[in-house]
Order: structure tokens, then sequence, then C-alpha cells
């Protein structure tokens, strides 16, 4: 994984995304962690250096940057982590003063609800890389196949509740529906084997939005309680023809993370164990960064006014640099003098050879990242406005690059230059030209 963005990041950007982008202006705030291993401090990662980093002592664990003030912020720099190593997720999440919340127990733990039916539940892996999900297999015998929960409704408030879906290959439909004392006229939805709403009753809006390319779906049906009392949430296996009642032959639905909330619409996913939860943190998106390996990550995401970003991880991994802020967007693309960044490969190799002639070892002791850029017909006033600001402080100061995030996610690196960034007048009206070469990080196996 590398460069990762939203469709509202896109829709944001006067510059489609086949324009490079440049993370440089970090933004300064103050630091902190839920949790910090000895000698791994969260402030070790506000630094621009990649041989320090922050680690957690226990997970789940996150990451934060206050900045005292309201900020614009559409982008976050990961560098020098092992987050593809240790296998862990992380969760771009931003401060809101408007809280939210789950009303619901035990989100993640499915095999906690009070309601079982002619079914099981067997672990496995969640849309956000942990084995928190659970396949909802019916059992061999006749009747509903189903699992649920309950939690506290009252009479006019509306009320959404969501969940992560995946459609099995058989092709079986999910019920979900809002019922008991609360809603002694059931709301309901039906999920296809597609993972889109196939059908509703009841409901005052519903959704099913893709995460990523998981095969998970996020569903959600909003109504309104009826009654002032309990609300049964109830997760039922239609039948090969759509019966709610049928003898099971052991076909499966993933299940994950529910979620209820006193709101129209789903509000990104929090986490509850005990008791109900409540967060002014909002993801970003839907999505978990899932990283397939350690290279530097370029999160873009829909422009938010904040005064915080989190950064949250499943697993003990490290982290050693972290960058908020606003990306900059280049006004023209430049294919054909962009170099592959994470195909520029540089090494320091040295050869071990004995008296014979006999080849006895071979080493890498300096690994990394170089690539050339340059642009042409960049208007003159905009340099001077808008890319002379990053030109300075690239002197002193690392940045990410990614150079076509649509095209090619993967180029994209933690990266910094050895000579000022000087432009040139091409003669032609207003137009300059920059270039410059940047050397990034990367470890001996990239």
């Amino acid at each position: 994984m590398a460069v990762t963005y939203t469709l509202g990041h896109a829709a944001a950007s006067p510059y489609p995304m086949t324009h490079a982008r440049i993370l440089w202006n970090k933004a300064a705030g103050s630091v902190g962690a839920t949790s910090e291993a000895e000698g791994f401090e969260a402030g070790l990662a506000d630094t621009v250096e990649t041989n320090s980093w922050w680690k957690p002592e226990a997970v789940p664990a996150s990451w934060r940057i206050e900045y005292g003030e309201s900020r614009l912020i559409d982008a976050i720099g990961l560098a020098a982590h092992d987050l593809g190593t240790a296998g862990s997720h992380a969760r771009i999440e931003y401060k809101s003063p408007k809280a939210h919340g789950n009303l619901l127990l035990y989100s993640q733990e499915i095999q906690l609800w009070p309601v079982l039916l002619r079914a099981e539940l067997v672990p496995t892996l969640a849309p956000d890389g942990s084995m928190d999900a659970r396949w909802l297999v019916e059992d061999e015998t006749d009747g509903a196949h189903l699992t649920g929960i309950e939690f506290q409704a009252v009479a006019g408030r509306m009320y959404t509740f969501s969940i992560y879906v995946k459609p099995n290959a058989n092709g079986r439909r999910l019920r979900v529906s809002m019922e008991g004392a609360a809603y002694p006229d059931q709301a309901t939805v039906n999920v296809g084997g597609d993972g889109a709403i196939a059908s509703a009753a009841g409901a005052a809006a519903t959704s099913s939005v893709a995460v990523g390319d998981t095969g998970w779906f996020r569903v959600s049906m909003s109504a309104e309680a009826q009654v002032t009392g309990f609300a049964g949430i109830r997760l039922l296996i239609l039948g090969p023809n759509s019966e709610l009642s049928y003898p099971g032959t052991g076909e499966a639905i993933g299940l994950f993370g529910g979620q209820a909330e006193w709101r129209l619409g789903p509000s990104p996913y929090v986490r509850s164990a005990s008791s109900p939860a409540v967060s002014n943190w909002w993801a970003v998106s839907d999505d978990w960064l899932l990283p397939s390996d350690d290279s530097a990550i370029l999160y873009l995401f829909d422009p938010v006014e904040t005064d915080g970003i989190r950064v949250s991880v499943s697993q003990l991994a490290r982290i050693g640099v972290v960058y908020t802020g606003k990306a900059l967007g280049m006004p023209r693309m430049g294919y054909t003098s962009l170099g592959p960044t994470d195909l520029g490969r540089t090494a320091v190799l040295t050869s071990y050879i004995s008296e014979g002639g006999q080849l006895m070892g071979r080493f890498i002791q300096r690994a990394g990242l170089s690539g050339a850029f340059e642009w042409q017909n960049l208007p003159e006033d905009w340099y001077r406005q808008t890319f002379d600001p990053f030109a300075r402080a690239a002197r002193t100061e690392p940045f990410f690059i990614a150079a076509r995030p649509e095209g090619y996610p993967t180029d994209c690196a933690y990266a910094w230059v050895d000579d000022p960034i000087v432009p040139a007048r091409q003669g032609v009206r207003n137009f300059v030209s920059v270039g410059f070469t940047a050397t990034g990080h990367a470890d001996a196996a990239a």
C-alpha cells in the first residue's frame, strides 16, 4: 500500500488524481497516545527522522495530534512503519465537536449477543484485518436461522442500525429487522447476495456501501421508534426462495461491527464493549487501511475542518513519521518526466570474496529510493504563491510525494532533496519549469 484516496478528496481538488500530490506542510500540535511502550513515546513520530518510533504497549491503541485551533486537513502521511509486517490495520479519524456513539453492547463480539437460534458463529477475517468478524452459519434443523441483540429506544426518535455484511458465494440473502416493543410494526431491509439493498419495508432510509475491495459492505437502515421500550435487532438468513423458516444446509453470511444510533443515517463505526460507547472522533472513511508492506503511506481524504487527527492501530506496530496537513496538488501531469520512485531503488552493496575467488557473502549496507521529478508549463504566479513555499521548506524538511495516485498508487515515497529546488523561466508566456531529484526512505526488503 502507498497512496490511497477517497472520492471526496478527488471531488474537492481542482486537479485530477492523475496529477502528483505532495504533503509537505506538516501541521503542528500537541501529540499524545493512548499507550506508549518504553522508549517509543508518541512524540517521536512527530519528528522527521526515520530512526525513532512510536509504538503502543497494548492494543487497540491510537496516536493523536491536536492543533489547538481548527485546521483544514485532507491528508496524512505515515512512514518508517512496520504496519504491514505486524499485520496491523490503521484507521484515520478526526476530532469533531459533535459526538456520536453506539447504543449496542459488544458490537464486535457477536458471540456474546443474547439471541442465537438454529445457527452458529464462526470467526472470520473482518474488514479491519482482525478475526472479530463472524460467519452466521445456519444449522440443519427446520426453522429461522438468526442472531440478535436489543437496545433501549424512546418513542418518536429516529434510530439507525448498521452492520458490516459479507455475502457468501451461496447467494443467500440477509434480512435485517428492527422489531420488539419499540417497533410493533417491524422495519426490515433485505440484503442481496451482491451486498446491495434488495428490498425494504418501514424504513425511512437504507444504504449499502462497499468497504474498499474487502468484499464487505456496510449496510444500514433507519426507522422511527413507535413505542418507548426495547428495540430488537434481528439478523436472519433468508432461505433459497427467501423463506423466513426452512431446513438449513450450512450456508453462511459474514457479520461484523453492529451499531445502533439515535440519528438518521449511519455515522462512522464506534466499537462498544460491555457498555454503550460515545466518541468525538469520526473516521474519515468507513475503510480501514490494511497495508500489505511497510512502504510509505499517503492517505488523502475528504477535507475536514478539525482541531485533531488520530491514527488507530490494531497490533503492536511501530510508526516513525506522521505528517498531517493539506496536500499540494500539481496543476500539470508530467508522465514523461516523473520517474517511478517506488522502483528507483538505491543501495550500497558489499561482497566478500575469498582468496580463491569464491563468493562468501553479499550484503546490503544501505538501501533507499531515488526519483527524478520535473514539471513544465507551470504558471509563474501559481509557482510563487503555491509551490515556492514547498521549495523553501524542502531545504530542511522531508515530504511525502505521490507521482500518479490514480494509475500507480504504489509510486509514493517519504523523501528529501540534497539541493535547493530552483525554477527556470521557459520563455513562453509566464510559464516556468521546475525539477528536482529526491531520495526516499525504504528498508532493504523494499
